[in-house]
């Protein structure tokens, strides 16, 4: 009996008897036959295998369309999804705009460096958080790349900072202020540091 009761036990381990659904909701942003990404309220780009997902409550996913998508266990990028709940387009009659007119249910938000409504996942560069904390920001630069304005996916406000040249060469943007965030590209990569510590970084590309 206690040897069954083991079994059962390491079955459960290996299996996840309890393993528990968890959701993510979001705009479409990508889609394929057998895969999905979605940008959630939280500008996170999230992205999904839908290969053998129950498709029941999905009927001629567009772009734009928000879309709840569920899996098991902790998200890595392409994992396979369990479920798609389609929330399709409304019409929108100016309701959705803020007041730059940035319509936020088709993923876009102000950027005061651009003076236009983009979306972030087009527009910007990603970084996440070095602490594992599944936080991200996007840095967007303007047009002629002499500010960037970091926005982040944990509420923080908008950061705009200014570029500097570094006495080595290169520049960094950052203000001049001891608290400042530093925008720097380091080793093919972009990251943001704060007070000379490593806070977010720009995944390097897999070759």
């Amino acid at each position: 009996m206690k040897t069954a009761i083991l079994a059962l036990g390491v079955l459960c381990m290996m299996g996840g008897c309890s393993s528990k659904a968890i959701s993510s909701k979001g705009v479409v942003c990508d889609a394929t036959m057998n895969t999905v990404t979605i940008v959630t309220n939280k500008n996170d780009t999230l992205s999904f295998s839908t290969m053998d997902a129950s498709k029941d409550e999905v009927n001629g996913l567009l772009l734009n369309d928000t879309l709840e998508v569920f899996y098991t266990g902790k998200y890595t990028p392409g994992m396979q999804a369990s479920k798609l709940v389609q929330y399709p387009q409304s019409p929108i009659v100016g309701g959705d705009r803020d007041e730059h007119g940035c319509i936020g249910s088709a993923g876009y938000v102000w950027c005061e460096v651009q003076q236009d409504c983009i979306r972030l996942f087009e527009k910007g560069i990603r970084t996440e958080a070095v602490d594992c904390n599944d936080a991200s920001a996007f840095i967007v630069f303007s047009p002629d790349s002499t500010r960037v304005e970091l926005f982040f996916s944990n509420d923080q406000p908008n950061e705009i900072l200014e570029r500097r040249g570094l006495p080595s060469g290169g520049y960094a943007w950052n203000v001049e202020d001891d608290d400042t965030k530093n925008v720097r590209f380091v080793d093919g990569v972009w990251t943001i540091s704060q007070r000379n510590r490593l806070i977010h970084s720009q995944k390097s590309e897999i070759k």
